[in-house]
């Protein structure tokens, strides 16, 4: 039997952002689990996620997209139930990287469409076309925009050393990202015991569902 495959979103977005996968695991009877991340910040959701990788049994296949893969390598540390980590166009991080460095050398668009509101932070419908959904088909992004929400102020630094340090890992590059640029992916891809690269937008989950299906039913099936 495949092992479970859970799922974390990233920032702004929700566990529904992974409905076509989880329909295409299934169909390959591939057991899921899509978190739903609180978004009270990264110790919070950090908690929510570990949770669920911790009920996904033996081998668990643990995947983060976006700022989910910060929430991936704090969740899954010290978990002796995870098999292997999948960073989707994803942060992966850790002690003495310079974050603020290598966004500055990629900079991205997403950036001036951030505005805060009450004290939490959105992105205008426009920046998240450009930034989320480039390759993605106008019934799924009209279907995406209202479901996403605010999100507090992002921390990429957890407590404990990430998960990546002593478990396998892929890391997904996403080319055509308007999010996260692709420089700043391969940097932190460095980290990656496997890279592969797919020329998509941020969001391969909406666009191009059976790349992530194919890359997971694979590493579930391990």
């Amino acid at each position: 039997m495949a092992h479970t495959v859970v799922l974390v979103h990233g920032a702004w977005h929700g566990a529904w952002c992974w409905d076509k996968v989880v329909a295409g695991l299934t169909a390959l009877r591939v057991p899921t689990i899509a978190v739903e991340l609180p978004f009270d910040g990264l110790a919070a959701d950090a908690a929510e996620a570990r949770k669920a990788i911790a009920r996904a049994g033996a081998d668990a296949v643990v995947v983060g997209h976006s700022y989910g893969g910060v929430v991936i390598s704090q969740a899954a540390s010290g978990l002796g139930n995870v098999g292997h980590l999948v960073y989707l166009c994803a942060f992966m991080t850790g002690e003495g990287d310079d974050v603020g460095g290598m966004m500055a050398r990629y900079p991205s668009p997403l950036v001036s469409h951030m505005h805060v509101v009450d004290g939490r932070t959105v992105v205008d419908p426009a920046g998240a076309v450009e930034a989320f959904y480039g390759d993605c088909a106008q019934a799924d992004i009209d279907t995406a925009l209202p479901r996403l929400r605010s999100i507090p102020g992002v921390t990429l630094a957890g407590e404990r050393p990430p998960a990546w340090l002593d478990t396998p890992s892929t890391y997904v590059v996403c080319t055509e990202d308007r999010a996260i640029l692709a420089g700043a992916q391969r940097e932190m891809a460095a980290h990656a015991t496997h890279i592969v690269e797919w020329p998509t937008s941020h969001s391969p989950f909406v666009s191009q569902p059976q790349r992530v299906v194919d890359l997971l039913a694979r590493l579930a099936n391990a």
